[in-house]
């Protein structure tokens, strides 16, 4: 059976596809309509912690203190959390609403977020100590892993072979059980046992509920796309803000039916310090601990966030349809979706009468003029480029940073308040950074009664929509919903502070996203339950996505006399440089965009003196690239020769050496496969080290290689793995391949039809630490290919790749011996130094280490074509090993 979990295929399910949908029609009838009792697999709603009796509803809990929290209080926090999933999922009308593909293909259906919080639930506590073993090995396979799609183009196929709501309904019944024993029994959350800290197995306890709210939110926004005959709002479920039953004009005025917010409000800089103390008496994910310091200059912003009535002008400015506004690649994701309004808007009458519904979570209402806009990154940029040109500004609108969000809040919420209150030094501020009655975080003193009225912010599901954008009241500078209402997309990439660490329980939560691609939200929604209301709050998505997620205006202060106002000004806007929190992080968490690093000026319009320091710069760096002795050695070899001193024999002969480098993964699958034929092995199980996007490892197991039965990649990698596995699944990916400059030509990466994807599997790891089911002697055959000088511990690679063979195994080696301290100190080359004053050449230095435990089969060359754009190309000859253990 195929599944979405590459390693599943190796799991013998305990359901056959047929079990998984034979009960759907009798099912069907109790999926439309209210849910019965039968539906709650935990407490019912109005048993639950958290209800309101008098609204009839369920609203979120306060965030517990790990440091008073009863057992009590936790079981109460569970059971709010887990019975507020279900009337959300309550909503969805028949079969079809839970398996329907979202309408954008880049997320799975909602069948898997049913389920999916469940899993967590229970894998977490395996991972922690807190369970043994599973319920249900093959659904916490299926319901494991959601997606993080790599483009707006990135489309997910849709599957016929999810679990039926019955089986993953009665999971959640078995779970929910499982969980509350755990709850109920841990000697952990004992009042002796208090605080809960990072390292304490109850940690995942807490982290359980947090991932289940996270859940929430990007669930209800999944709903909020589906179609109105696929949902109905669940009893339950907080109201709509009343605003809703206001009558609603088709063509809005401003200061009448939306807030006029063309002032942009002033404010001072100020150092911010990001980051939340580790001791702080909540649970916290792992991105928000570490300290950032950020000096933030002065700047001037929106007083509301941008509502629907703003966001009309842009619209009927034909924004959408005006290029120069958008980015490349807000561009290229508009005219992919033919995307002319936002995405919550219904058109109520035909396109150009600008006659607008909006789509809350569960109906169509009327067009709430005066809620904030809910659009993605890409739009909000949009609108600010449109915007300065409006307002004929010298200087380019944007959108907030974390650092600068800190300063519109009040004092109360920063996360560096207790620094703006005493200094950022001082022995107060020091002494109080844990005392959450000190340090307060909003999120953790009321629930979703009495949030709105008793500290001001539509969190904790206060109300079951956004509210109007200037009701509850601002902050001390007089900005309004610095907390809750709708998130703010912010211009920082998503990174990691100095002092970040990998929590062991969750760790691929964060770093994955550590690449430059997914920009911060900041300051939650009206969904935003528990942890994701809380000041400290970091949350990231790609640009393309909607997430209940709005923006302001932003527009730095600058001296323009700085500036060569000859070439920018009203029609050439000035960018200036602004710091974010991703700028600089430490490696391995260094992201791609150009705002990710101090050193990356080149989208920022330099000053005067920029100017000139730059072309200095580049000048004398030029100057003395071409004079320094390696260079003009390799340019004099280039031109002069002699040939036979400077190539190899094998590059000048006739044997077709560029034509044999083209396709090097294949060949060297083959002809490891070769090999392992030739001794005989029984081509059991092969293991691709270094595998990056996988193409050896089909290879290995495909016919024209002798197909082994199990061929296993591995790559450490994150991101090399997640395409791996999107071409495993389905065998094509469209991406972009570099011609010249910036331009670039869409084209699609396909995997041959006879390459059987159900005996590869793709795993994130580090090829000098291999698990043990990989170091176990069972490999006939491993693939080294180009790796070894790339690794910190080469001699540790051969090691491993030695447990790994059994008996008689084979391996194939190859690499240019580009060794660098950037991948492999000094001190663990293999070769290529001195010793003694004698050189120590990498291919005499290695044949030695080999021959301990393997026999040399075949020493060659083996080339390889490197492509950097459509004219350049990098050409290896690495130098190939094939060698069989003893």
């Amino acid at each position: 059976m195929s599944t979405r979990n590459p390693s599943l295929n190796n799991l013998t399910a305990s359901l056959s596809k047929t079990a998984l949908v034979d009960d759907v029609s009798e099912f069907e009838a109790e999926l439309h309509g209210p849910r019965g009792e039968w539906w709650w697999t935990g407490r019912a709603p109005r048993d639950t912690a958290g209800f309101d009796h008098s609204a009839g509803v369920l609203r979120a809990l306060p965030l517990p203190s790990l440091k008073t929290a009863t057992r009590q209080e936790v079981l109460d926090y569970f059971d709010n959390c887990w019975t507020t999933t279900e009337i959300l999922f309550a909503s969805l009308q028949g079969w079809d609403a839970f398996v329907r593909q979202p309408y954008h293909q880049l997320r799975h259906p909602k069948i898997f977020y049913y389920g999916h919080p469940a899993v967590v639930y229970v894998n977490k506590f395996r991972v922690a100590g807190l369970l043994e073993g599973p319920i249900d090995p093959f659904i916490e396979q299926v319901f494991e892993t959601g997606v993080d799609e790599m483009s707006w183009d990135d489309l997910s196929q849709g599957r016929d072979d999810w679990p039926s709501v019955r089986i993953v309904h009665e999971y959640r019944k078995k779970a929910y059980d499982v969980i509350r024993n755990v709850i109920e029994t841990h000697p952990g959350l004992e009042p002796g046992s208090l605080p809960v800290t990072w390292d304490d197995p109850c940690w995942a306890v807490f982290m359980g509920f947090e991932h289940e709210r996270i859940h929430l939110e990007t669930s209800s926004v999944l709903i909020r796309e589906l179609p109105l005959s696929s949902v109905r709002k669940p009893e339950f479920w907080p109201d709509y803000h009343p605003s809703t039953v206001h009558p609603s004009t088709i063509l809005p005025t401003e200061g009448i039916d939306y807030p006029a917010n063309d002032e942009l409000v002033a404010v001072g800089g100020e150092t911010v310090v990001l980051g939340k103390p580790m001791d702080y008496p909540s649970f916290g994910w792992d991105n928000e601990y570490g300290s950032k310091v950020v000096d933030v200059t002065s700047f001037r912003a929106s007083r509301f966030k941008v509502t629907n009535g703003e966001f009309l002008r842009f619209v009927r400015a034909r924004g959408y349809s005006t290029p120069k506004y958008w980015s490349t690649e807000g561009w290229g994701w508009r005219t992919f979706r033919n995307v002319k309004w936002p995405t919550f808007w219904i058109p109520d009458g035909p396109q150009g009468l600008h006659r607008y519904k909006l789509r809350a979570l569960f109906d169509s209402i009327d067009m709430r003029w005066d809620w904030p806009v809910d659009v993605n990154y890409h739009e909000a940029k949009a609108y600010c480029a449109w915007r300065a040109e409006k307002d004929g500004s010298e200087v380019m609108y944007r959108i907030i940073t974390e650092a600068e969000h800190m300063l519109l809040r009040n004092t109360r919420d920063r996360a560096d308040s207790l620094g703006a209150l005493y200094g950022q030094h001082s022995d107060k501020k020091a002494m109080a950074l844990a005392d959450e009655t000190i340090n307060v975080d909003a999120c953790m003193q009321a629930s979703g009664i009495d949030i709105a009225a008793k500290i001001g912010f539509n969190l904790q599901l206060a109300y079951g929509s956004q509210n109007p954008v200037n009701e509850l009241p601002p902050s001390e500078k007089g900005f309004y919903d610095t907390l809750g209402n709708a998130w703010e997309w912010g211009e920082d990439h998503y990174a990691a502070f100095p002092g970040f660490k990998v929590h062991p329980y969750y760790d691929d939560f964060s770093s994955p996203c550590f690449g430059g691609k997914h920009n911060l939200i900041i300051g939650g929604s009206f969904m935003s339950t528990g942890q994701l209301g809380s000041k400290f709050a970091r949350y990231q998505f790609r640009p393309h996505f909607f997430q209940h997620a709005s923006f302001r205006v932003v527009c730095q202060d600058v001296d323009t006399s700085v500036y060569d106002m000859k070439r920018y000004g009203r029609d050439n806007p000035i960018v200036p440089y602004f710091p974010t929190s991703c700028m600089d992080s430490a490696e391995p968490h260094v992201g791609d965009g150009p705002c990710c690093s101090e050193k990356r000026r080149c989208a920022f319009t330099p000053t005067i003196e920029e100017g000139i320091e730059q072309s200095r710069a580049m000048q004398d760096a030029t100057q003395i690239l071409y004079e320094s002795d390696a260079l003009v050695s390799q340019y004099l070899s280039m031109h002069f020769g002699p040939p036979d001193k400077v190539y190899p024999a094998a590059l000048l002969g006739e044997g077709g050496l560029l034509q044999a480098s083209l396709d090097a993964p294949r060949m060297a699958a083959e002809e490891l496969a070769a090999w392992a034929k030739r001794a005989g092995l029984s081509m059991a199980r092969a293991l691709d080290l270094g595998c990056a996007v996988g193409r050896a490892t089909f290879e290995l197991a495909s016919p024209e290689c002798g197909r082994f039965h199990e061929a296993v990649g591995l790559d450490i990698s994150a991101r090399f793995i997640e395409v791996a596995n999107k071409m495993r699944e389905a065998r094509r990916m469209d991406y972009d391949l570099k011609v010249e400059g910036e331009i670039t030509e869409r084209v699609a990466a396909v995997l041959e039809e006879t390459v059987d994807t159900a005996r590869v599997k793709f795993l994130q790891g580090d090829a000098c630490r291999l698990p043990s089911d990989l170091a176990s002697g069972t490999f006939d055959a491993v693939l080294v290919a180009n790796v070894l000088d790339r690794v910190p511990d080469p001699s540790r690679l051969l090691s491993q790749m030695a447990e790994a063979l059994c008996p008689g195994g084979v391996a194939l080696i190859t690499t240019p011996f580009s060794w660098s301290d950037k991948y492999t100190g000094r001190a663990n080359w293999i070769g290529g130094t001195h010793k003694d004053g004698e050189a120590q050449r990498s291919i005499d230095v290695l044949n030695k280490m080999l021959s301990d435990k393997f026999k040399i089969l075949q020493e060659d060359s083996m080339p390889l074509l490197l492509a950097e754009h459509s004219r350049k190309f990098e050409l290896l000859l690495t130098h190939r090993f094939i060698v069989q253990k003893k």
